[in-house]
């Protein structure tokens, strides 16, 4: 018997600023609370004196005085599993950094119970919609590296839609939504687009365009907002020649500069002092909302490009757009409420899930749905498309795209293909997954190694390869060449 209580299937928003865990009570999903606070900044800080490290704002708190030893956003580092992050003169890498996040959450919650007690029977963690395949398999590796047992991947605007969609279901409701996820976190920004709809006996979520970006988000906005600080206070850092003290003035400086962020969220203006931020320079003034958007007008624009472009990709009209769902702590900026009414209309909003709390909600539903404990009598169905386009390098370097981003799965796609050198008995076909003409430049999913191809001057074989996109995001890639009598299949994980 599922144990809700004591041994559920967890949901993990494991986002770039601030993490939360949930479980599925049976009746709704509920975020746990450890220490009184329903989220933990995704900070990680090395203490010397106790040789341990330590998470959240006290980890932040503690950075201000050895910024050295203190990791920010390493979500955003989760494309390159090689790189390395030094924390206390040792190098760790993305992977390391997020699976200790994700054992302190979870250590966290365990603490909240007698020793012993709790125990979770599994775990789903969400990653942006936008996210390519490596990004997504660096963070399943995570998240077994922490212990976990994983049961799931799910995609940020899903698992708020899961929030939204069963948040109002009953056994009567009967809808036909077009919903858009705006979600605006602290590290990335994904568009999706879903149709939600619901009668007596179904819940059918279809995804019918998506749109995004992995490198926008509130941390570009705090970065933005410091340097027009600096800029209008005339401090230039480089005056300091003791780089630890410029670390510790800018760790200062960024800690006044979020709160100050958030604060004028709220109000029009906002007081900002901070002593030394560089030996005897001291900030000492007011800034306000127009300052604030002024200093990130260039990542506003960008995101109402996006938001736009998303539309053009569903060939949908905005007024058919029935709510808008936030998510992320970036989506409460009021310039977002702006860009919203100008390009989907006026009062579509819809404010009754919380931005900060709703991914880790669809999280806990969806890892109650995937093992059977949802205890809901609809049947839930959802459609997705590809986030990213997918194809294969030629001869000479280029993307030849097989599947296009957005295209509804499952999805199919043959192409003829040669060879470009005389009496070629082996080829690799390299897959990708990326918008780039160029194919390096984009995610590389895999290699399927191709031997014993029958000799034939250049241009004569005729190879085909088929690119098969299923629902689990697998694709399935397959090469044939008649006179060679092959017919070679593989399978390459994109989420």
């Amino acid at each position: 018997m599922y144990d809700s209580h004591n041994s559920p299937v967890i949901g993990i928003d494991l986002g770039t600023t601030f993490s939360a865990v949930a479980r599925w009570t049976g009746e709704d999903a509920d975020v746990y609370s450890p220490k009184g606070e329903r989220t933990m900044q995704s900070v990680v800080f090395y203490d010397e004196k106790t040789d341990k490290f330590i998470f959240g704002r006290t980890a932040f708190m503690s950075g201000m005085l050895k910024p050295e030893n203190l990791c920010i956003g390493v979500k955003r580092l989760m494309d390159n599993k090689d790189a390395k992050v030094t924390l206390g003169g040792k190098e760790y890498s993305p992977i390391d950094i997020s699976s200790m996040i994700l054992k302190s959450l979870y250590s966290n919650v365990k603490g909240m119970f007698p020793e012993g007690v709790y125990d979770a029977s599994g775990a789903v963690v969400t990653v942006p919609y936008y996210f390519k395949a490596h990004q997504c398999e660096n963070t399943a590796e995570a998240a077994k590296k922490a212990g976990l047992n994983l049961v799931g991947i799910l995609q940020e605007p899903i698992a708020a839609a899961f929030a939204y969609g069963l948040h109002h279901s009953s056994k009567d409701t009967v809808r036909n939504e077009n919903i858009l996820v705006f979600d605006l976190g602290g590290g990335t920004f994904d568009i999706t687009l879903f149709k939600i709809v619901e009668d007596r006996e179904n819940i059918k979520f279809e995804v019918l365009a998506i749109g995004g970006d992995d490198r926008l988000g509130g941390l570009d906005f705090d970065n933005s907002f410091m340097k027009y600080i600096l800029d209008k206070e005339g401090i230039d850092l480089d005056e300091c020649d003791n780089e630890r003290m410029k670390k510790i003035g800018l760790q200062k400086l960024m800690d006044s500069v979020t709160k100050s962020k958030e604060a004028l969220s709220s109000t029009d203006s906002v007081f900002m002092g901070v002593p030394d931020v560089i030996p005897g320079v001291h900030i000492d003034n007011e800034y306000t909302r127009e300052d604030f958007e002024e200093s990130i007008s260039n990542y506003l624009e960008e995101i109402k490009a996006i938001l736009k472009s998303t539309l053009n990709a569903a060939n949908i009209d905005p007024k058919d757009i029935d709510k808008v769902l936030k998510v992320g702590g970036s989506s409460k900026i009021p310039a977002m409420d702006m860009i919203i009414e100008e390009v989907v209309g006026r009062g579509k909003t819809y404010s009754d899930i919380d931005p900060s709390l709703c991914v880790a909600q669809g999280a806990a539903i969806y890892g109650a749905y995937l093992t059977n404990n949802l205890a809901i009598d609809k049947k839930i169905t959802i459609e997705t498309t590809t986030a990213h386009a997918l194809g294969v390098e030629d001869s000479n370097g280029s993307m030849v795209v097989l599947i296009h981003q957005n295209q509804k799965t499952p999805a199919r796609k043959t192409l003829t293909f040669t060879t470009d050198e005389d009496n070629s008995t082996e080829i690799d076909v390299e897959v990708y997954q990326g918008a780039s003409r160029i194919a390096k430049q984009n995610a590389h999913i895999g290699t399927v190694k191709i031997k014993g191809l029958v000799p034939k001057p250049k241009y004569e074989l005729q190879i085909k390869i088929t690119f098969e996109v299923g629902k689990e995001q697998m694709v399935k890639v397959t090469v044939e060449q008649e006179e060679s009598n092959i017919k070679h299949t593989e399978m390459l994980k994109l989420a």
